[in-house]
C-alpha cells in the first residue's frame, strides 16, 4: 500500500511539474501583493490632499484646434454630435448645440454645424451655421455656392461643343489636351484656393462634403449631366486641376497629442487569464500599474488595473502646485487639483 501511495504521489508531482512547465511557457506568472494599498484608483475621490472632480463634459474624441496650442475640442458622438470647446485646462469656452452634421474649417478657423428649420409637419430646411474658433463667438449663416463639376476631359469638351472622334489620333489627342487646358486655365487658380472642410462622423471617421475658399464661401461638387461615350476616359478633371479634391483629412491630424504619466513603480501581477487569438492560446496578466503626477513639490499618486478599468488618458498635465490635471476616463472629463485650490 505504501509503495502504491508513493507512486501516486510521484505521478501527481510529475503531472504538477508538467502542467506548471506548460503554464509558465505560455506566459503564466506568479501573482504579487499590492505595493501601495493606500493609493487610490481614480476617479475614486479618497485622496486626503487632492480633489477629484467629475465634470459634465463628455467626449469620445479630443481634438486640438488647428493653429492653436491652447484650445481643445471635446466631441461626443452618437445619433447627434455634441462638441464642447475648452481652454487647454478644460475650462469651458462654449458649447455647440447638438447637431447631426459637424465640420471643422481649418482654413477659415471655424466650426460649421447644421440646423434643421421646420416649415411644417413634413418639410424642413437644413441650414449651415459657421462659428469662429475665437472667443468672440462670431456666428454666420452659410449657403453653399453652385457646385463644381466633376467630369472627365471628354465630358468637359463635349459640354463645350468641341468636335471629338471615337478613336482620336495622337495629333487629335494633343489638340484636345491643349484645348482642354486652355479652357480650364481660368478655373485652375480658383481650384487651388479651395480647401476641404472636415466632416466628423461616428466611428471617428471623416468625410469631405464641402470645400471653402479664403473668403469663407462653401462649395460642393456635383457630376456633370453631359455623358461621354468614351469608356476609356476615366480621369476626372478635378483630380488633375484641383490638388485637394477628395483629399479626406485624417482625424489623427487634429487629435490632441498624448501626454504620459510618470511611472512610480513597476506593475504588480494581480492574476492570470487565458488569452485566445485565432488558434493561438496564451496566458496574460491582470496587472496593477502605479503612476504619479507632479504638482510643484508634491505628487498625486494613483494606481490603475489594466483589465478592470478605463485608462485615465491625460489631456493636460499641471505645471505647478496651483495647476490642474485634466484627464478623460470612460468618456468623461475629470479634474484633479489640490483641495486648497478649489476655485483654481
Amino acid at each position: 500500500m505504501k509503495i502504491l501511495k508513493s507512486k501516486k504521489i510521484y505521478i501527481l508531482i510529475i503531472v504538477i511539474v508538467i502542467i506548471s512547465t506548460i503554464a509558465f511557457s505560455m506566459g503564466y506568472r506568479i501573482p504579487e501583493w499590492d505595493k501601495h494599498r493606500d493609493w487610490i484608483f481614480i476617479p475614486q475621490n479618497k485622496d486626503s490632499f487632492f480633489e477629484i472632480e467629475k465634470t459634465d463634459i463628455e467626449a469620445d474624441i479630443v481634438l486640438q484646434i488647428p493653429n492653436s496650442q491652447q484650445d481643445i475640442l471635446f466631441v461626443k458622438l452618437g445619433d447627434s454630435i455634441q462638441a464642447t470647446l475648452t481652454t487647454e485646462k478644460g475650462r469651458r469656452i462654449r458649447e455647440i448645440i447638438k447637431t447631426k452634421d459637424f465640420y471643422i474649417d481649418s482654413l477659415n478657423q471655424r466650426f460649421i454645424f447644421s440646423k434643421e428649420i421646420f416649415k411644417n409637419d413634413t418639410l424642413f430646411e437644413k441650414q449651415y451655421i459657421g462659428v469662429s474658433f475665437s472667443d468672440d463667438y462670431k456666428m454666420e449663416r452659410l449657403v453653399p455656392e453652385d457646385f463644381i463639376l466633376e467630369e472627365t476631359q471628354s465630358e468637359f469638351l463635349k459640354r463645350k461643343n468641341y468636335p471629338q472622334t471615337s478613336n482620336p489620333t495622337d495629333e487629335e489627342k494633343e489638340r484636345l489636351d491643349t484645348a482642354y487646358i486652355k479652357e480650364k486655365t481660368k478655373e485652375i487658380d480658383f481650384y487651388r484656393t479651395l480647401y476641404p472642410i472636415t466632416k466628423i462622423r461616428s466611428g471617428n471617421e471623416t468625410d469631405t462634403e464641402f470645400y471653402a475658399d479664403a473668403k469663407g464661401k462653401l462649395y460642393t461638387v456635383g457630376k456633370t449631366k453631359v455623358k461621354s461615350d468614351d469608356i476609356h476616359d476615366m480621369w476626372h478633371s478635378l483630380y488633375l486641376l484641383f490638388p485637394r479634391y477628395n483629399k479626406d483629412v485624417d482625424l489623427k491630424t487634429f487629435e490632441r497629442r498624448s501626454f504620459a504619466y510618470e511611472k512610480a513603480e513597476e506593475p504588480t501581477i494581480e492574476g492570470n487569464f487565458i488569452h485566445t487569438q485565432f488558434l493561438e492560446i496564451s496566458i496574460r496578466q491582470d496587472e496593477t500599474e502605479y503612476y504619479r503626477v507632479k504638482f510643484g513639490d508634491r505628487y498625486f499618486n494613483f494606481k490603475y488595473k489594466n483589465k478592470m478599468m478605463a485608462f485615465p488618458t491625460p489631456v493636460y498635465l499641471p505645471k505647478n502646485n496651483k495647476d490642474t490635471l485634466s484627464y478623460i476616463s470612460d468618456g468623461q472629463l475629470y479634474w484633479v487639483y489640490p483641495k486648497a485650490n478649489k476655485l483654481r
